[in-house]
């Protein structure tokens, strides 16, 4: 089978021949169908992270069939339709696991990161952490939500989003577009804050009803002015430059929620952040139960990335897209 590989940081991508790996017990051998290509492939093959592990095969948007099925496996079985996200294995044990917040067991493992992905045309993923997918959704449209799709919708729950509300996305990447989607189908209203004024048509296409330059715009003002500021921003593009702009246009008891990592530090002005009881927040994609949900929501309301295809044999090229921002829309490596 082919694969694409990253030998080691900054060093190019690579197509290797490998054998097709055999399931142990608790394991299943996914036939990969679509991959998405996500901004954390990007830091793997940079050499960002410093729990990533080298050979590693990326890709952790996976969507794919079950092939085979290794000893003691009764769910899933052959023929299903399955997805594997960032989260490969957790412990399932400790106080976050038991607690339903798996993503954060200090003992998991990340699927593209220490445990090979779906950059490869067969992939080993433990059975008891792959999610069953919709019919509704197809392969190419279900492989992006495992990851982006994931993050911006439970970084919108994380945030106690109610509807009516009014969220601000920062960025319209191939993450930010999935953000105006997931919004306005749970009602909210949406703006868009970016550096590219031409998107402002983009944008309201998809849903915004206000658009800010940040480029020309002091992005604070700018969200005060829509009706007294953001309920929820979304700090989808990995620029912390970026956030602390945007962070004085947040409503009293409106939150900030950073999903996108990037170098730096987010500075917020105790004022703004006591007078108006607002807050800062993480985000991390979610666990079984998250990725369940998102496919759900997406499936019955028709959330859809906007999508670029590639052969797995322009991995290289696709990831060197997304590096010099030239990548629209979420980038899938189509396998078959």
């Amino acid at each position: 089978m082919k694969a694409a590989v990253v030998t080691a940081p900054n060093v190019p991508i690579v197509i290797e021949d490998r054998p097709i790996p055999q399931p142990k017990a608790g394991e299943v051998l996914i036939k990969v169908h679509a991959c998405g290509v996500c901004h954390s492939d990007l830091m793997v093959l940079l050499g960002y992270f410093p729990f990533a592990t080298y050979p590693r095969i990326p890709g952790h948007e996976v969507a794919g069939v079950v092939e085979k099925v290794g000893e003691g496996v009764t769910w899933p079985k052959v023929g299903d339709r399955v997805g594997m996200q960032w989260l490969f294995s957790a412990c399932g044990h400790c106080d976050l696991c038991v607690r339903g917040e798996e993503v954060m067991c200090p003992f998991g493992t990340v699927t593209g990161v220490n445990q090979d992905g779906g950059y490869q045309e067969f992939m080993i993923a433990p059975a008891l952490y792959v999610a069953p997918i919709p019919d509704a959704l197809s392969f190419t449209d279900a492989a992006p939500l495992m990851c982006a799709g994931l993050t911006v919708f439970n970084g919108l729950r994380n945030a106690g989003f109610q509807p009516g509300q009014k969220v601000a996305v920062i960025g319209l990447g191939g993450l930010g577009h999935l953000g105006i989607l997931y919004a306005r189908a749970m009602g909210a209203r949406v703006a868009v804050i970016s550096g590219s004024p031409d998107k402002e048509e983009e944008a309201r296409e998809l849903g915004a009803e206000y658009f800010v330059n940040s480029k020309g715009q002091k992005v604070g003002e700018a969200l005060r002015e829509w009706d007294g500021g953001a309920d929820i921003i979304l700090a989808t593009a990995p620029s912390s430059e970026a956030a602390t702009d945007a962070f004085p246009g947040l409503a009293p008891d409106g939150t900030l929620v950073v999903l996108g990592v990037g170098p730096g530090n987010i500075q917020v002005s105790p004022m703004d952040l006591v007078g108006g009881r607002r807050h800062v927040m993480g985000s991390p994609s979610g666990g079984r139960k998250d990725i369940r949900a998102t496919l759900d929501f997406s499936a019955h309301n028709h959330v859809l990335p906007r999508i670029t295809e590639f052969p797995l044999e322009d991995a290289g090229k696709a990831l060197d897209l997304m590096h010099t921002g030239k990548l629209r829309n979420r980038g899938v490596l189509i396998l078959a």
